[in-house]
């Protein structure tokens, strides 16, 4: 449905972000994308939306296709209207309006999409996944809690009838265990509508709990994948993405100040 063949993104003409990405986002599958701060993750949402031409940036090599048509460097409101919806890390809504006004705005991006639809998610559908955001609904959406305004930025999403969801740090600045609804909610939305999502975050043990298939990624590079299985099961991604080395758990101090050795940069 997605796919990332060998991209480039070059800021400013000078500055290279991306190098040589790859990947692949099946049909009605939750596929993740993992890597440290920095590693180049969000930029590779942005290279997909088309987000990155809005900052200087461009792919200056590879392709990006969605449903065999090919998207790269087209503008955010073009990929939008083909059916890829992006939540932005950070949440990015309208905190004047209230929960369901904001709720209505994803609506209008329905209405606008390109080609056939299968037709307009309604407000009760959203509310049936979040029926927080029913008791919350006129509610200002700057005065929801930050759980609240993460399942409202998912629900506007989803008014869009998105063909593709691309979630960027969900769990961001949430506490665990919201963190934890957050991620049960969006198993919940992929198994129940077979919604094809493609999940960025730093929570590894979350994300490759979630999705089937994962790609780490690290300065710029895809430098490991495969299911996500396996991937638990690796040495390296255990020890500097869960933290773990052998049966035991590390204190994040010791993690910290470990050389990394990864057999992938070696």
């Amino acid at each position: 449905m997605l796919t990332v063949n060998n991209i480039e993104v070059v800021y400013g003409g000078t500055i290279l972000v991306l190098k040589g990405v790859s990947l692949n986002v099946p049909e009605g599958k939750i596929t993740a994308l993992i890597g440290a701060n920095g590693a180049g993750k969000t930029t590779t949402l942005k290279a997909i939306t088309g987000l990155v031409r809005l900052e200087r940036g461009e792919v200056t090599r590879g392709s990006v296709e969605f449903n065999g048509r090919r998207i790269e460097n087209r503008l955010p409101e073009e990929t939008a209207r083909m059916g890829i919806v992006m939540v932005r890390e950070g949440r990015r809504l309208f905190e004047e309006l209230t929960a369901e006004e904001n709720l209505l705005v994803g609506a209008a991006l329905g209405r606008r999409k390109e080609g056939r639809r299968l037709g307009l998610v309604s407000l009760d559908s959203v509310y049936e996944y979040f029926p927080r955001l029913r008791e919350r609904r006129k509610l200002r959406a700057g005065y929801l809690s930050g759980g609240e305004q993460q399942m409202l930025a998912i629900g506007c999403a989803m008014m869009a009838v998105p063909g593709v969801l691309l979630l960027d740090e969900p769990s961001l600045g949430l506490a665990p265990l919201v963190a934890r609804e957050i991620f049960e909610l969006v198993h919940r939305l992929n198994t129940t509508s077979a919604m094809t999502i493609l999940l960025v975050e730093q929570n590894a043990k979350m994300a490759l709990e979630l999705a089937s298939y994962g790609y780490i990624m690290e300065n710029g590079k895809i430098v490991l994948d495969g299911p996500t299985a396996k991937l638990r099961e690796d040495v390296d991604v255990e020890e500097f993405y869960l933290g773990i080395r052998g049966a035991e758990r590390r204190r994040f101090t010791e993690i910290k100040s470990y050389k990394r050795r990864k057999r992938w940069l070696s």
